[in-house]
């Protein structure tokens, strides 16, 4: 917590910066890894100092493959893209991507059609279908490759209609992997699963922190401040919660509807503000309702779970 107080004391105390394009966003990244080991607080200050939300959405979703990693890159030094959506979406029983038995290692095979950072990525985490379960529900594993690997291609992926400067991208795999390229856990309930929560979570900290940034640079006022210095801090405690508890998906619930409420009153003052960088909000915004309803399917979960008194596996 102590990185948290130091990356946020830096963006309240420094003069605001403006990173506009990825390359030097990944420059400022670079220089932040020696000064803020934990990433959660690099996000917080790419956030304050990116003039576009995707540059500001690159740090939340860094600091959240570190997060649901753990001792795989526990200080985000590796440029990583988790790889599991495909032609029919993210959903576990959608991944025809394969991994079996090939000599004394394994073979991934199959294609991924949308990677965040994939282009920038120089490892991959590849969600992998590895047979079935007892009660038919595939068994799914998480795969570590290299993107130089031989038998990893990239490819192109479809345009989305905001955020361009965050880079896209599909792969196809057809690839001999060692055993302990494949990581512990069950990739479904380890890993596919628990992401959305915590990518949410540090999502809503780096948008906190791209406002407070915005209320800096457009002088915005001390009151708007504290608003987004709040509730970066109440996203980033969040995301250390146990991703997969009803509780932290009802905090974050509860959290994500109050950073909504704040940023529409925001927004009124920024509009009469106007500007490039209103515009460019204008156009990046929709970035923040992708996947509305499957947050809105987590809290209605944690709801009858919470109302039924049933015992949290996760408590």
């Amino acid at each position: 917590m102590n990185s948290l107080h130091a990356a946020l004391q830096r963006v309240l105390r420094s003069e605001p910066k403006a990173l506009s394009d990825l390359d030097s966003w990944w420059q400022r990244e670079r220089e932040l890894r020696t000064e803020l080991q934990h990433p959660g607080a690099r996000a917080i200050v790419l956030g304050a100092e990116s003039a576009r939300l995707g540059l500001a959405f690159a740090g939340g979703f860094r600091a959240a493959l570190v997060r649901l990693t753990g001792s795989f890159d526990p200080r985000g030094e590796r440029r990583l893209a988790f790889c599991a959506t495909e032609s029919g979406g993210p959903h576990p029983r959608a991944i025809a991507t394969t991994l079996e038995s090939d000599g004394a290692g394994f073979r991934v095979r199959g294609e991924k059609t949308w990677a965040t950072l994939g282009e920038s990525a120089d490892h991959l985490l590849v969600v992998c279908r590895r047979g079935t379960q007892p009660d038919g529900r595939p068994d799914l594993a998480l795969v570590h490759l290299e993107a130089s690997q031989p038998g990893v291609e990239r490819s192109a992926a479809r345009p989305t209609p905001f955020c361009p400067e965050i880079t896209h991208c599909g792969f196809r795999f057809d690839v001999k992997v060692r055993s302990d390229q494949v990581l512990r856990g069950d990739g479904y309930a380890d890993y596919l699963k628990p992401f959305r929560t915590v990518e949410d979570a540090c999502v809503q900290l780096a948008a906190s922190a791209y406002l407070l940034g915005v209320t800096r640079r457009l002088g915005l006022g001390p009151a708007w401040q504290e608003t987004w210095s709040a509730m970066l801090i109440g996203a980033a405690t969040v995301a250390e919660f146990d991703p997969r508890s009803s509780v932290t998906h009802t905090a974050l619930a509860g959290l994500e509807g109050q950073i909504a409420g704040q940023r529409d009153a925001f927004e009124e003052q920024w509009r009469e503000r106007g500007g490039d960088e209103w515009a460019l909000w204008e156009r990046d915004r929709g970035l923040l309702r992708v996947a509305s309803q499957a947050r809105e399917a987590r809290r209605e979960a944690a709801r009858r779970q919470l109302a039924t008194h049933v015992a949290d596996p996760h408590p």
